[in-house]
């Protein structure tokens, strides 16, 4: 019986022992294929945006209609245990900005060193292991659409941008989060930028920006109002499918049929 028990532990520590092994080699490849990809991408940045959209094998496909002439791919590569995210904007097929992003796994406090090392050739990493996004023509995604002059305002500009998310809606999610774009909205609208942000490669801007117009009509003079009416109104004549978040489902309707609903305001 004695032999029994010690054969079987003998075999549980083996097939342990087996498993950390198996656990390590695993890792050590993520690792390594990880801060492979990092020198790849680091050199293909630094090459062109052609060598660098070729290296994320970035598909000529799932693009979003934002209107006017943009559009917006959105997705990422993943490695081994990381991903690099992409968010590119295209105006008439041409890459005219793009963001990338990516976070440190979370792994033990040695190898989020290893991975800091590596990933601050490419980008910035604070000492909270936090990676900040890389832009290219930033100031193209910031600038309003052709109409209006642009404004030397830095708080417009990341809601302004594409990149800040093109889904309108306001709570979205089986846990009713408040949307990050909204928040960002909410902290900047008021009656004197309102037209400005009706002219954002947004979508979702436009569409919160003809939201808090309807829905504040008395903060608007009568100068303002006959300018935004005027811009709404080509807007309903630009036919796109825009994506909303109503509770926890995201899917797509018509920018002139969300229009006329946001106009009965309540």
């Amino acid at each position: 019986m004695k032999k029994t028990i010690y054969i079987s532990i003998l075999l549980t520590l083996g097939s342990w022992n087996f498993s950390f092994s198996q656990k390590t080699e695993v890792e050590k490849y993520y690792v390594r294929v990880d801060t492979s990809f990092v020198s790849e991408l680091k050199l293909a940045y630094e090459t062109s945006t052609e060598e660098l959209i070729k290296t994320l094998k970035v598909k000529n496909d799932k693009r979003e209609d934002l209107g006017f002439g943009y559009q917006l791919k959105q997705s990422g590569k993943g490695i081994g245990s990381m991903t690099i995210n992409y968010q590119i904007l295209y105006y008439k097929n041409e890459i005219v900005s793009y963001r990338l992003t990516t976070h440190i796994p979370d792994k033990s406090k040695r190898l989020k060193k290893l991975y800091k090392e590596k990933l601050s050739t490419l980008f910035k990493v604070n000492e909270d292991f936090k990676v900040e996004p890389i832009y290219f023509g930033i100031e193209n995604a910031n600038e309003p659409l052709s109409g209006i002059a642009k404004r030397k305002n830095n708080n417009l500009n990341e809601i302004m941008s594409p990149f800040s998310s093109i889904i309108f809606g306001t709570y979205c999610g089986e846990s009713m989060t408040l949307m990050n774009n909204r928040k960002l909205f909410d902290k900047i609208i008021e009656s004197d930028n309102c037209e400005y942000l009706l002219y954002s490669k947004n979508p979702a801007t436009r569409l919160m920006s003809v939201e808090f117009y309807y829905c504040n009509l008395t903060e608007f003079s009568d100068v303002q109002k006959k300018s935004i009416n005027t811009r709404i109104e080509e807007l309903k004549r630009k036919p796109m499918l825009t994506r909303i978040c109503s509770g926890c489902i995201i899917n797509g309707n018509m920018t002139e049929k969300i229009i006329t609903e946001l106009k009965n305001c309540s």
